[in-house]
């Protein structure tokens, strides 16, 4: 994964991330010390998906800062704060990000790389997005009054002083006076323009000026002369523009072409009516240098924060809506190598779930559970039934761990939790080609690479790892790289189908000195029918891991494959 080079830009006014340049430079350079395992982290843990759940547009920035795995407890409890705020005070959350937007829009569309007008149709547009940015300022300076005053968080304490200071500022002040003067000028000075016509023989134009200029609308209908020069273009009883600009919208049939008629005409009398454009230029010209001193360009620094916060925002009240809960996680220092979890489940299948019941009679729940990582238990094997939610555990514990360092609320009802220094996973891949390239000999490849980094602040995470050897060979090495992360006093989760791991890792808590303590946990099944439960409880495996279920459901069907085979041989 390439370094964030958006953390070497110069730092915006306006942070919603940290709460410090300091802090902004010391998440620059851990980024870029992150190991090469981060790819996997990502793969693995569908890190893209979840980036796409809380804001799509916008999903690689937020891939970036949840893979920035924040380990300053500070910076994350200054996000935290934020959320905390923006879900005590809904309406600003909508507000901000409509206002926002708003202004973006107004700026990339009419204001910015702004030349002198050479129309009113420019001029107005350029009014008129001055307007709108004044209206955005003006509604959060009365929000701040109202309102202002119950923000908590310094993030939003922060941005709320940044629109005041906007709202302040004497540039302000005097865009405001600027453009109320230029609206005045162009509502009062003109209203309508008399044009005379000089013709030929034939009727054809030949020349053309204005003859006089009126503060009121012109009203008297057209002659038939005038439609007759017109070519036919209906008129109605406000104006010939829009009959022209339907008639005439391109020159001749080229679509591409850029050459308007209507647009060259305003132009043209745009610039005959110098006497009265000339005060429009230069007070647009004035109001563009207010602006520009106003530090407009703070307000993009934020324009992908907002998206961050309100995407979180936006989910948590869809988990909350179904009857789940996401939380505030307390965060604890990483020398606890502590983690307790309550009610957790795994974001990325809640919205699967969410999207498959819409169109299915038989909806899938999505259940929750808890865990534990403690020195004393920190290692966990997980076993049990195929097809009864080990991966999905597993990676709801490691989205609980990295949303917490993003600093937002986790998939959980309660949570308490130390940050780590890395977040490692081992996930099946494709079979690699080459020399050397084996699936078993790539996993040992990667594991020796793991363990030259991991350390007892990390926490990793197995599924399905060691099975591309004999079984017994598998169950050995596996137990062998259990005992290594369990003496290095790393924390985490093995999910295997192979039901010897466990019994044969716990026989280490007794006969090595372990830094983590190991423990057995299996995924409960209705005995009797198979049914998975997806609830996950400590214990030893079963004998059997229930495949015969998902054969009989999804596979062959042997007595009707029986009875074809007798018909097909008599």
């Amino acid at each position: 994964m390439k370094p964030d080079t958006d953390f070497e830009k110069s730092p915006p006014a306006i942070d919603l991330l940290y709460p410090s340049n300091e802090k902004r430079e010391e998440a620059r350079k851990r980024r870029n010390k992150l190991p090469p395992q981060i790819d996997d982290l990502i793969s693995d843990m569908m890190l893209d998906t979840l980036a796409k759940l809380i804001c799509n547009s916008n999903a690689y920035k937020m891939q970036q800062i949840l893979t920035e795995l924040c380990t300053d407890i500070e910076t994350i409890n200054y996000r935290l704060d934020i959320i905390d705020d923006l879900l005590a005070m809904p309406e600003l959350v909508d507000t901000l990000k409509k206002i926002v937007r708003i202004m973006i829009d107004n700026d990339k569309g009419n204001i910015y790389g702004l030349l002198t007008p050479d129309s009113f149709t420019t001029l107005d547009s350029a009014v008129t997005a001055f307007e709108a940015y004044i209206q955005c300022i003006d509604y959060m300076h009365t929000f701040d009054q109202k309102r202002g005053g119950s923000a908590k968080s310094a993030g939003v304490r922060k941005m709320l002083d940044f629109f005041e200071r906007c709202y302040n500022d004497k540039h302000y002040k005097s865009l405001c006076e600027d453009i109320k003067e230029l609206r005045e000028k162009i509502k009062g000075r003109i209203k309508s323009v008399l044009v005379a016509i000089n013709l030929d023989e034939a009727l054809v134009p030949i020349s053309a000026g204005i003859v006089e200029i009126l503060d009121k609308e012109y009203t008297k209908k057209p002659t038939v002369l005038d439609r007759i020069i017109y070519h036919g273009a209906k008129f109605n009883d406000n104006n010939v523009i829009g009959g022209l600009r339907e008639r005439y919208e391109y020159e001749g049939n080229d679509k591409n072409s850029k050459d308007r008629i209507v647009n060259a005409s305003e132009k043209a009398l745009f610039a005959e009516l110098d006497k009265y454009t000339k005060k429009y230029v230069e007070l647009i010209d004035e109001a563009l240098d207010e602006y520009k001193a106003i530090g407009f360009k703070d307000v993009y620094s934020i324009e992908y924060q907002l998206d961050y916060y309100t995407g979180i925002i936006a989910m948590i009240k869809n988990v909350r809506a179904k009857g789940l809960e996401m939380c505030r996680p307390k965060l604890l220092p990483a020398s606890e190598r502590r983690a307790v979890i309550k009610g957790i489940f795994d974001p990325v299948y809640f919205s699967e779930a969410a999207v498959y019941n819409l169109s299915h009679k038989e909806k899938r729940e999505v259940i929750t559970n808890d865990i534990s990582l403690t020195p004393e238990k920190g290692f966990y094997i997980l076993t049990g039934a195929n097809n009864g939610g080990k991966t999905t555990f597993v990676r709801a514990v490691g989205l609980c761990q990295i949303m917490a360092q993003a600093g937002l609320y986790v998939p959980a009802g309660e949570c308490e939790i130390s940050v780590c220094d890395m977040v490692y996973t081992h996930f099946p891949k494709e079979e690699q080609k080459g020399i050397d390239a084996s699936r078993f000999t790539t996993e040992i490849k990667q594991f020796k690479e793991i363990s030259e980094v991991i350390t007892n602040k990390s926490l990793i995470l197995m599924n399905e790892s060691i099975q591309s050897t004999t079984p017994r060979e598998c169950v050995d090495i596996a137990v062998s790289l259990v005992d290594i992360f369990a003496v290095l006093g790393v924390r985490g989760v093995f999910a295997t189908h192979l039901v010897d791991i466990a019994p044969k890792a716990l026989k280490l808590n007794t006969t090595e000195k372990l830094n983590t303590g190991i423990e057995s946990i299996t995924v409960c099944v209705e005995e009797s029918t198979g049914r998975r439960l997806y609830r996950i409880a400590e214990g030893l495996p079963a004998d059997t891991s229930y495949a015969g279920t998902i054969f009989e459901k999804f596979g062959l069907d042997l007595e009707a494959l029986k009875k074809r085979a007798r018909q097909m041989n008599d």
